[in-house]
């Protein structure tokens, strides 16, 4: 881990998706893989149907979390072949706020350069 400096992330590796991602269900609902609709009305169902998708591992219903799945290799299922998130744009929270606000050691990060 070194301390965090934004450039960081310019020649990176994505270290950072290789951790556990827990996600909400307004993560979910901003990558477009649920509606408020299914999060109010089917929770449970929701989480079934995600799990069965392979977007999810688990939910906690009364945390309102969900553990989002990895590649087989690790990483997260939103990563590209060569390390970069597919998703970037509509990013869940805890990857917005990765290491300054949210991380297994704030202000540190899992950084190693890219080849």
């Amino acid at each position: 881990w070194v301390r965090y400096k934004e450039e960081l992330c310019d020649n990176c590796m994505a270290l950072c998706c290789y951790l556990v991602i827990e996600v909400t269900a307004q993560d979910l609902i901003r990558m477009g893989i649920t509606d408020e609709d299914e999060v109010e009305y089917d929770m449970r169902g929701l989480i079934k149907r995600l799990k069965k998708e392979g977007v999810i591992t688990r939910g906690n219903l009364s945390k309102g979390k969900f553990t989002l799945t990895q590649r087989k290799l690790g990483g997260c299922s939103f990563l590209d072949a060569k390390n970069r998130c597919t998703v970037y744009e509509d990013r869940p929270t805890v990857c917005r706020k990765h290491p300054t606000e949210l991380s297994p050691r704030l202000g540190y990060c899992p950084w190693s350069p890219s080849e």
